[in-house]
């Protein structure tokens, strides 16, 4: 009996080691997914329909330089796949920010090969050219600005836009207005009505696909997320809220990347 006993007990120590060993193994996979995902300098790995899609060494960004037609000079960085372009995507930063702060995300979606054009907004940055004011006192409506860079992307391939905060409900207004252009949109911390950029109403004419992030005790917002999500028409749209305080671009941490390429790559095909 006492051998028995013995064996019983070896058996059960070793499936506990093999189980601890899948748990570490497993623990050791998701740690690498998310260096992959935050390094500008790996591949980044996402899935879509059970395929990976990847992509090589990246490209540095190349500075830009877009005229609008009521006179400013936007500057932008352009991000441009390794191999032939799935879609193009327009980055809008957030008050006070320039598009430096898209980085994480501008590499990931490049990565998984997009053509992406992060800017900065009239009177912000690097664009601070133009019959208007700059700095903390910039101009809050942007359309023109948008318009600039989708004139610029190569054709035809199909566009997303994705901002955050003001440049949410700027995105937001414009694509709203642009049905046949604008085909998916991601809103980073959208209100409901900032400076006069009413993303209410805009909300009533969107139809495209549509994701929006934001952080509960966010309170910048206020019940703008909530209420753009309950207005849009659109069949394909959700709310994502997560715990944390963040606004904007500052929501971008590995898994909100990771959701905004799998966003992108389901709702941008030619």
């Amino acid at each position: 009996m006492s051998w028995h006993l013995h064996v019983q007990q070896l058996s059960g120590w070793f499936q506990g080691c093999l189980t601890t060993l899948a748990l570490l193994t497993a623990l050791a996979a998701s740690l690498e997914f998310l260096t992959t995902c935050t390094s500008s300098s790996a591949q980044y790995l996402v899935t879509q329909g059970g395929s990976s899609v990847t992509q090589g060494t990246l490209k540095p960004p190349q500075e830009v330089r877009l005229k609008t037609s009521d006179g400013w000079i936007i500057v932008g960085d352009r991000y441009l796949p390794s191999n032939s372009a799935r879609g193009a995507i327009v980055l809008l930063h957030q008050r006070g920010g320039t598009a430096a702060d898209w980085q994480p995300l501008a590499t990931a979606l490049q990565q998984a090969g997009f053509t992406v054009l992060a800017i900065d907004q009239r009177g912000a940055g690097r664009s601070t050219q133009g019959p208007g004011p700059t700095g903390d006192n910039a101009p809050w409506q942007t359309t023109g600005d948008i318009a600039a860079a989708i004139a610029s992307l190569p054709m035809p391939l199909p566009i997303g836009l994705a901002g955050a905060s003001y440049g949410a409900n700027n995105a937001l207004i414009y694509a709203a207005s642009h049905h046949n252009q604008v085909k998916a949109l991601a809103l980073f911390s959208p209100g409901a009505n900032y400076h006069g950029l009413d993303a209410l109403a805009a909300a009533h004419s969107y139809r495209g696909a549509l994701v929006i992030y934001h952080d509960r005790d966010d309170t910048i917002p206020g019940s703008g997320p909530q209420q753009i999500n309950a207005l849009v028409p659109s069949q394909n749209h959700k709310l994502l809220v997560f715990n944390g305080t963040a606004h904007g671009t500052g929501l971008l941490e590995p898994k909100v990347i990771h959701s905004a390429v799998n966003f992108f790559l389901i709702n941008l095909k030619s």
